[in-house]
């Protein structure tokens, strides 16, 4: 709720002279939409405040003033700009949606590690999905465990999707020998084959296959009736893995 009017605020208060008045109605306009539950396509880190807008008619016309905001207006000084990335830790982000098309949006996390790994870490992260009535039919899950093995850093993972009332996919014991430190980013891409996508601090991108799956099907069918997601970090309580790596994540449209 504060980072909601933080961002309203800013987003009058930033905007330069030279707008005019017309960018100061756009951006009067855009808080409104906001304060109505409109869950932005373009300005991601923007909070909706109360219940989602549900409305295709109210939505529409949202994502006009959203578009016409970001194309005629200087917006550069905005802190809820889509290409922030936002810490998060323990925490569920709000649900993004309805989703066009079920587009179900890609969920990035960046990994930065403060301190060298002397412990044994935990990380789970889940994207879950949500059908137009708010009930959750599907997630996506990652968990990872991190440690120092033979003087070397080591993760291992499961990596999986569930779907609600029906039988899940998990993978064995995984040994990930391309992450090689905690600084990294992690893309869980939940309409994708390669559901989960890890890029390395050089830049190269390896991919983590869910197809194989026997019930890949069923979840394609789960994706087409998602309507709203949200990101989930967790660790186990009392975990002092906050020492040692700290996460952002951003949004990114399909």
């Amino acid at each position: 709720m504060n980072m909601l009017r933080l961002s309203l605020s800013v987003l009058v208060l930033a905007i330069v002279l030279e707008a005019g008045i017309s960018c100061k109605k756009r951006a009067k306009k855009f808080n409104k939409c906001l304060e109505n539950g409109y869950s932005p396509k373009i300005f991601t880190n923007c909070q909706a405040e109360g219940e989602a807008m549900t409305v295709k008619r109210k939505i529409k016309k949202c994502t006009r003033a959203e578009k016409k905001f970001s194309k005629l207006c200087d917006t550069d000084s905005l802190e809820c700009q889509s290409n922030e990335w936002t810490p998060i830790f323990n925490a569920t982000t709000s649900k993004f949606g309805p989703l066009e098309g079920s587009k179900v949006p890609d969920f990035i996390v960046k990994f930065t590690q403060e301190k060298e790994v002397n412990n044994s870490l935990y990380y789970s992260q889940e994207v879950r999905l949500y059908n137009a009535a708010g009930e959750r039919i599907g997630s996506t899950n990652f968990i990872q465990y991190a440690k120092i093995k033979e003087g070397q850093f080591t993760m291992n993972a499961y990596k999986r999707y569930y779907i609600e009332g029906a039988n899940s996919c998990q993978s064995g014991y995984l040994t990930l020998d391309y992450l090689t430190d905690y600084n990294f980013e992690m893309r869980t891409s939940a309409t994708q084959a390669n559901m989960f996508q890890f890029t390395t601090s050089d830049g190269v991108v390896h991919n983590e296959d869910m197809s194989y799956c026997n019930n890949y099907s069923a979840w394609q069918d789960v994706l087409s009736r998602t309507e709203y997601a949200d990101l989930k970090m967790y660790t186990s309580t009392g975990s002092d893995i906050a020492d040692y790596v700290t996460a952002e994540y951003k949004v990114e449209e399909n």
